[in-house]
Formats: structure tokens, C-alpha cells, sequence
């Protein structure tokens, strides 16, 4: 079972390397450009883009006013838009449009861990809500380059 969780861990991260978004955009060509998704509305959220899957097929936002400080970790959470779910591996988790993540911290060790995670289709319904022990889900080194690191390094920023 802990396998499953790790795996699912693993596919939010691991798989949504994100490539950052530049600060001006070139537009689109006519006929191009995609739409975006109605995002998941949040209470009390403010999303702040951190970069999009590198096919492009992933959004990665954190929410600026989830960040907080306990003790030596900084928690947050973040918000994955998946645009067209079947071109994605779910692994062991269902098919889904959104992913609510809520992760820890450790800005100093470098290490992050999933603690929630809720799914929602394309309608906002929420498919799979789930929480996750230290037991179940380590802290893990954060990658270079990766999308974990990207958020690592923001959040970190973030709550000095």
C-alpha cells in the first residue's frame, strides 16, 4: 500500500518536471492558442503560476497565501490543471483533471513531502481525497531542475 502512495507521489512530481514560464509571451498564432480550463476555485487561495509541464500538458500554481512556517518546515499547497488527462499516466490513481496537493517543507535539508492530496474531475467533483503519514510518506531529496524543486525554491523564498 505504502508503494501505491510513493508512486502517486512520484507521478504528481517526477512526471510534471515544469519548464518556467517566461515573463512576457510571444502571442500565439491565430488558430493556436488553447484555452485555459475554468481553474478550481479555492477559499481564500491566491494562485501564483510556477510553470507548465514541459509536452505543456500539466499547470503548476502554489497557493501564496497557503505558505506558513511550522518550526522548521514551511507548508503550502499547490494546485496541478492537467488540460487533456489522457494524455497522462495515472499510475494508481484515477484519471483526473485537478490535483489539491498539501505539502511539507524542509527548506534547509532540501526535502519535501506529500501530506494531502485531493483529485477532482473536470467538474471540480472530488474523486479521491487522501492524507498521508510520515510512516507512509517520507521527506524526499528535491531534484534539480524538477518541478518539486521549482516549488521548493519559491516557498522557501517565500517564508524567510
Amino acid at each position: 500500500m505504502r508503494l501505491i502512495f510513493l508512486a502517486a507521489a512520484s507521478l504528481l512530481l517526477a512526471a510534471c518536471a515544469t519548464q518556467p514560464r517566461p515573463g512576457s509571451t510571444k502571442p500565439a498564432r491565430p488558430g493556436t492558442a488553447k484555452p485555459l480550463p475554468a481553474p478550481v476555485t479555492v477559499p481564500n487561495a491566491e494562485w501564483q503560476i510556477i510553470g507548465v509541464s514541459p509536452n505543456g500538458n500539466i499547470l503548476h500554481e502554489v497557493d501564496v497565501l497557503s505558505i506558513r512556517r511550522e518550526g522548521a518546515l514551511t507548508v503550502f499547497r499547490d494546485r496541478k490543471t492537467i488540460f487533456n488527462p489522457r494524455k497522462e499516466n495515472f499510475l494508481n490513481t484515477p484519471q483526473h483533471k485537478y490535483s489539491l496537493n498539501q505539502w511539507e517543507v524542509n527548506c534547509t535539508a532540501k526535502t519535501f513531502r506529500l501530506r494531502s492530496m485531493a483529485l477532482l474531475d473536470d467538474g471540480g467533483r472530488q474523486l479521491l481525497s487522501r492524507s498521508f503519514s510520515e510512516a507512509e510518506i517520507k521527506p524526499m531529496p528535491v531534484v534539480k531542475q524538477s518541478a518539486a524543486f521549482q516549488q521548493v525554491e519559491f516557498v522557501c523564498q517565500r517564508s524567510r
